[in-house]
């Protein structure tokens, strides 16, 4: 009886934390600017990996992706204090520096867990496709810009949650109409084979350019199968997150 009661509250607390993220395709249906889709797939019943995507107002969206450290409830509970705090302050209209900042500075106020976030935050202006970002020892996106697949390689700032009053560097790029953009967490490039080998950062650039011809849902579908094909019957040890974003507006 009390097993039973463990399994039922932990499907609970998974199904809320699957409506706490968005899963709706298309993300906006009225925007046909932007193609846009994520998913999460927590190795446990619950898992620490978020992400997040809120239209600002209309020329601006703001994208999200994170990892906790640990696994199950702990972290569960963890990332979804962490996705609140962060999407409080972008409606906020402060810049991504600005939101890390201020979360870090509330995820550090009684952490005596230890806990930390991997994370990476940014803000598209739609009409010009400048996308502005902070990186917090997250895995690098990969964007498809002129005609190839390619990290988008900045030096990472500190987790969030590690230390009070840490400063974040902004970084820049400008993305085109047909440019795509594809963030992930490390449980995508660490998905492990019953041989230990990883999936790795070479077979997601690898795979990525088979998946040009489709819109995101698509994509993200075809990734996640890459990756299953991969590892087989091996056991998930990692939660898996990917997002990717399509830019079709032309540039003003």
């Amino acid at each position: 009886a009390e097993k039973e009661r463990i399994s039922t509250e932990l499907n609970v607390a998974h199904q809320i934390q699957s409506d706490m993220l968005p899963s709706l395709y298309p993300a906006f249906p009225a925007r046909k600017d932007f193609d846009l889709f994520a998913s999460m797939t927590p190795a446990k019943e619950v898992g620490g990996d978020l992400y997040d995507y809120l239209l600002l107002d209309k020329d601006h969206l703001m994208l999200v992706v994170g990892d906790v450290s640990g696994k199950g409830v702990p972290a569960s509970l963890f990332m979804v204090i962490t996705k609140t705090l962060l999407s409080s302050h972008a409606i906020q209209n402060m810049s991504p520096k600005q939101i890390f900042e201020t979360t870090n500075s509330q995820l550090c106020q009684n952490n005596e867990t230890g806990m930390f976030v991997t994370c990476w935050l940014g803000i598209l202006t739609i009409s010009t496709g400048k996308l502005t970002f902070v990186n917090a020892g997250h895995p690098d996106p990969i964007w498809y810009h002129d005609g190839e697949f390619k990290p988008v390689v900045t030096k990472p700032n500190l987790v969030l949650a590690a230390l009070p009053q840490t400063v974040y560097k902004e970084h820049t790029i400008t993305m085109n109409r047909g440019d795509r953009l594809f963030i992930y967490t490390d449980g995508v490039s660490e998905a492990t084979d019953a041989d230990n080998n990883l999936y790795g950062d070479e077979r997601i650039l690898k795979t990525l350019p088979e998946t040009l011809s489709m819109n995101t849902h698509e994509s993200i579908g075809y990734m996640k199968k890459s990756i299953d094909d991969f590892t087989g019957s091996a056991p998930q040890f990692d939660d898996i997150t990917m997002m990717e974003l399509i830019l079709d507006t032309p540039i003003a």
